[in-house]
């Protein structure tokens, strides 16, 4: 009896010895945080970010309460970002009390909070750096393929995804660039950036060959991907990620044998795609279908071929039998690099490239001749840099007198409108994260935010250094993928779309993790010292990582209650419920007292009510609450002629005017 009852368990119990909680967590944050942001339009939306935020706060906080979190030893490297990046989000907290706007100051804190829960968890969850390397890379490089292919079937069968229009319809000239699902080309092309060194890296390391294989064919996808989003930061980016990949992964010949292969993939779906017009201008038309069925045969081949490719390197690489002219010894092949990077200096010198790094660079500063998205191709040849730098003027001029502490986190919209130097339409940020920093967080949030970079991407190239084999290949498609993000975030304004900050940050904590054969050694040697009191550390780490879910919570509840309650205000207004909307807009008001668009969507409801001295009363607030921003002065303005005060009409609208000198309203 006692056999039969024991011998049907032994199945299950060899199941559950199987399961690695850590690898499921690993791949549930990764893949699902990056697809599920991606899918919700980057994450950009306020709301969706912040539920992001607090649900991620929320498992750092039953976990620690149930001495879950954290899940191993946290490297002491790890501990340094985290105090670098909690840093900044104190900082962030401490600048919006001299902020331009304080409402927009405590977004950026909510979102900061976010981030510093996403790298938080994830370091959590980790046990050692091999396998966060590997599971890391494999979840985030499947959600870049994932949006990459939802992407393309949004271009090759229109109509698949009826939001895949929404941007193109918005803004004028963006309909040829594939932005969805991300809904920012420049956006959609540095995911791709960031995931490609990934994909790399398990092409060429995965434990199975169909893993090998399906990440390559990936590959191809990715780059039609970010050819269709006519992005030459994302190239730019991507030149770069695959440059640091190839000089830092290990037995470099199989790698590049594998990118050689899947490059000509890729230009094989590139060049079938600038052959076909409609696909390229983004066309919804029946000849815009014909032409996505066709290239969609041509994806399904290349992408075949390029697995095959890898199926066949794959496993010469793994018995040892590469062919004879790719075993090349290390002398040679140094040697050789050597003498290819003197023939491209010389080569660049001979063709004249300073001379032209001169012209590019005035063109980039150039104002005027600012191109759009009508020609896809066009655009990787200019380098207009479509009013950049006039930003970064303004941002640091503006800001001259307040280098230490800044303009207040999140306010650059109400810094450029009055000192605008070109129509440059509707800008919210600097289109660059360093000098937005400084701008807005002084020198001090810079400090803080370059630390915190800096920890990572040199504990990302020590991995590199310290690793072999595989791993080593692992750390450096993690490296290319960090390298990527923070070339591109110097010239846009990725920081602002979650997506790509997250798939940074569980990449960067991959590479924290502490190196198994260390913590080991560590442990080991600390044991005897540390019995007696090894119960109370993780008492008191348990007791920390709660007090900080507490706060995070708080700074993410606060702009996430009040925007949703301004949200539900404006949709009542849409349904004709002034009633509800003014209830909504009060809400809005308790929970942020001193942020402006709560007072500005109270003062629109009792306009619509007749109310107009309560609804003068509500705007002056708003005013007061941002004094920089033009449309609170414009609302005014239109409210105080309602209420029959036309001399403080007149002053209030000469004040929108100032402040936002270029706009189309005050044309006349």
């Amino acid at each position: 009896m006692s056999f039969v009852a024991t011998h049907p368990a032994r199945p299950t119990a060899r199941v559950l010895e199987r399961v690695d909680p850590p690898a499921i967590a690993t791949w549930l944050l990764g893949f699902g945080l990056v697809l599920y942001l991606a899918l919700k339009g980057g994450g950009y939306d306020i709301v969706v970010r912040d539920q992001v935020g607090v649900v991620i706060w929320w498992v750092v906080l039953i976990g620690a309460a149930w001495a879950l979190l954290p899940g191993a030893r946290v490297a002491r490297v790890a501990w340094v970002a985290l105090a670098l990046l909690g840093a900044l989000t104190v900082w962030t907290a401490i600048a919006a009390t001299w902020s331009m706007s304080s409402e927009r100051s405590l977004q950026e804190l909510s979102r900061l909070a976010t981030y510093l829960g996403i790298l938080l968890l994830a370091l959590a969850i980790h046990r050692d750096r091999s396998r966060a390397l590997r599971q890391t890379a494999g979840a985030v490089g499947a959600a870049v393929a994932v949006v990459a292919i939802l992407a393309l079937i949004s271009r090759l069968y229109p109509g698949t995804f009826p939001a895949a229009q929404t941007t193109g319809a918005f803004l004028h000239g963006a309909q040829p660039r594939l932005s969805w699902p991300l809904n920012y080309w420049n956006g959609l092309a540095a995911l791709m950036a960031i995931g490609l060194p990934l994909l790399l890296g398990v092409a060429t390391t995965a434990r199975r060959l169909w893993a090998q294989t399906a990440a390559a064919a990936a590959i191809p996808l990715v780059a039609l991907c970010a050819y269709l989003t006519a992005s030459r930061g994302g190239a730019v980016a991507i030149g770069f990620a695959l440059v640091a990949f190839v000089a830092l992964a290990a037995n470099r010949i199989p790698k590049v044998a594998m990118m050689v292969a899947a490059g000509a993939g890729s230009a094989i779906l590139i060049a079938a795609a600038h052959h076909r017009g409609a696909i390229q201008s983004g066309l919804t038309s029946h000849a815009a279908t014909v032409q996505g069925r066709q290239l969609a045969v041509t994806v399904v081949l290349v992408c075949a071929g390029v697995a095959l490719a890898q199926l066949g390197i794959g496993l010469a690489a793994r018995h040892g039998r590469l062919p004879r002219i790719l075993r090349i010894p290390r002398r040679e092949a140094q040697a050789l690099l050597g003498a290819g990077i003197v023939v491209a200096i010389v080569a660049a010198l001979a063709v004249g490239v300073p001379s032209k790094l001169s012209h590019a660079w005035r063109d980039f500063k150039n104002s005027s001749g600012a191109i759009n998205g009508t020609n896809l191709a066009s655009r990787f040849s200019s380098f207009n840099g479509n009013n950049r730098y006039q930003y970064w003027q303004v941002a640091v001029h503006t800001t001259s007198g307040r280098r230490l502490d800044g303009s207040g986190p999140g306010t650059f919209q109400l810094l450029w409108l009055p000192h605008a130097t070109t129509k440059a339409g509707y800008v919210t940020n600097a289109h660059s994260l360093y000098v937005e920093t400084l701008a807005e967080a002084g020198v001090v949030g810079l400090v803080l935010l370059i630390g915190f970079l800096a920890v990572v991407l040199g504990a990302a190239i020590a991995a590199v250094i310290r690793s072999r084999g595989a791993e080593r290949t692992l750390a450096a498609g993690a490296t290319a993928a960090l390298v990527a993000f923070l070339v591109g975030a110097a010239v846009d304004w990725l920081w602002q779309l979650p997506v790509l900050p997250a798939a940074v940050l569980l990449v960067g904590a991959a590479v924290l993790a502490p190196a198994a054969a260390t913590r080991t050694v560590r442990a080991l040697e600390e044991d005897r010292a540390e019995r007696e009191i090894r119960w109370r550390s993780p008492l008191l780490l348990r007791i920390g990582l709660a007090l900080a879910s507490v706060a995070c919570l708080v700074a993410i509840a606060v702009p996430l209650a009040t925007a949703s309650n301004v949200r539900k205000s404006q949709i009542a207004i849409d349904s004709g419920n002034t009633i509800a909307a003014l209830d909504d807009a009060r809400s809005a008001v308790r929970i942020e007292p001193g942020a402006a668009s709560p007072h500005l969507q109270l003062a629109l409801v009792l306009e619509l009510q007749a109310r107009y001295p309560a609804a003068v009363t509500a705007a002056r607030q708003a005013v007061h609450d941002e004094p920089q921003n033009w449309s609170a002065w414009l609302v005014l303005s239109r409210l105080e002629a309602e209420a029959g005060h036309a001399k403080a009409s007149v002053a209030a609208f000469k004040q929108a005017r100032s402040l936002n000198p270029y706009s189309p309203i005050f044309a006349r």
